[in-house]
């Protein structure tokens, strides 16, 4: 299905719109966790940007590529794997600045446990950043919210929302 898959149509302009949305609200280098992070395509380019990454991903063969774009990138990041809702025991609190939780919560069971399981190892103030299909906005704003984060922009990307808040 378009607009589902992280490497569908329009994934690399849906990429290179949240790193641009992303950067407005990261004035300095940053820890990131991204969450689910696949090969990298949200963690790379933040990387690339002075931003301290790890990855978590219950594959290992995409974080072998997350290795591998980083190395092509000349950049390192860390990579973890296991799954978003192993943060809480991989992790400490206020590990990390930002958490990335992108093409995720739509298909999570409980959308508010996965947030809540992701936002455990963020500092207080943190940022997270969710992106998703746009048919599932309203869950996402609705899960974002039931975890007392405070949302501090939204924006429409081609079939998706992205939502930043602050948690």
């Amino acid at each position: 299905m378009t607009g589902f898959a992280v490497e569908g149509f329009g994934a690399p302009t849906r990429h290179r719109m949240a790193e641009a949305n992303l950067a407005r609200h990261l004035t300095t280098p940053a820890r990131v966790l991204d969450v689910a992070g696949g090969r990298g395509e949200d963690g790379v380019p933040l990387a690339a940007l002075g931003h301290e990454v790890t990855i978590l991903d219950p594959a290992g063969a995409v974080l072998t590529g997350a290795l591998a774009h980083a190395y092509a990138r000349g950049v390192t990041v860390h990579v973890v794997q296991a799954a978003a809702e192993d943060a809480p025991d991989l992790f400490r609190a206020c590990d990390f600045d930002v958490v990335l939780c992108h093409d995720l919560l739509h298909y999570a069971e409980d959308p508010i446990g996965l947030l809540r399981a992701v936002t455990t190892p963020l500092r207080p103030g943190g940022l997270l950043s969710v992106l998703g299909p746009l048919l599932s906005a309203q869950e996402a704003r609705d899960a974002v919210q039931a975890i007392g984060a405070e949302i501090i922009a939204r924006y429409r990307l081609p079939g998706h929302y992205h939502l930043l808040a602050r948690v």
